[in-house]
């Protein structure tokens, strides 16, 4: 990415966070990234390709986030349980891109070939679960489904952790991991 198609998104999202994205105009973007308005539409070309570019922007940091903090090898229960507290730690370590990312996904503005970009970002957990699947270690669930369960009680630890700042960040996601792994599990082995 260039430093000013890189500068515009950031700035983006910090606005975005701030104001909304449909109440921060294109001309306040450009402005406090310090580029003319013009130089904006050269690298977006629409206020809605920035919108999405920063939704891709900000899945992409989640997704390198669980990429690293998931081991690369070792049981699908350990693999998977990696990339949960991955999420979470990412979560709370940027609290305003995930609150503006969750705005994000329920946003008009985002196209569906977005959409899938997006998802494809997280291949290697998605090939895992395929792979889990197909050698009887989780059950045959509609991918989308699992996505929006683990999704969903991702965002619940999340809350939970941002209620009860004492609580134990890793007790908290290897409690609501293992109560997903045994709705997913064959068998209950951890593997």
């Amino acid at each position: 990415m260039t430093d000013k198609r890189t500068r515009l998104i950031e700035t983006a999202i910090r606005l975005f966070h701030e104001r909304g994205f449909w109440d921060t105009p294109t001309a306040l973007i450009a402005r406090e990234a310090g580029v003319a308005n013009g130089t904006l539409f050269n690298y977006f070309p629409s206020k809605a390709a920035l919108v999405e570019a920063v939704y891709l922007s900000l899945k992409q940091s989640w997704a390198t986030h669980l990429q690293a903090a998931a081991p690369s090898s070792g049981s699908v229960h350990d693999r998977l349980a990696g990339y949960w507290t991955g999420a979470i730690d990412w979560a709370r370590a940027h609290p305003d891109r995930y609150a503006l990312l969750g705005q994000l996904k329920l946003s008009d503005e985002i196209g569906d070939g977005a959409r899938a970009h997006g998802i494809d970002m997280f291949g290697a957990t998605l090939e895992l679960i395929g792979e889990a699947m197909a050698h009887g270690v989780i059950h045959p669930i509609e991918p989308d489904l699992l996505k929006t369960l683990a999704e969903a009680q991702i965002s619940a630890a999340i809350e939970f952790l941002g209620k009860h700042p004492d609580a134990s960040v890793a007790e908290t996601a290897r409690t609501s991991y293992e109560i997903f792994w045994r709705g997913i599990a064959v068998a209950l082995t951890g593997d």
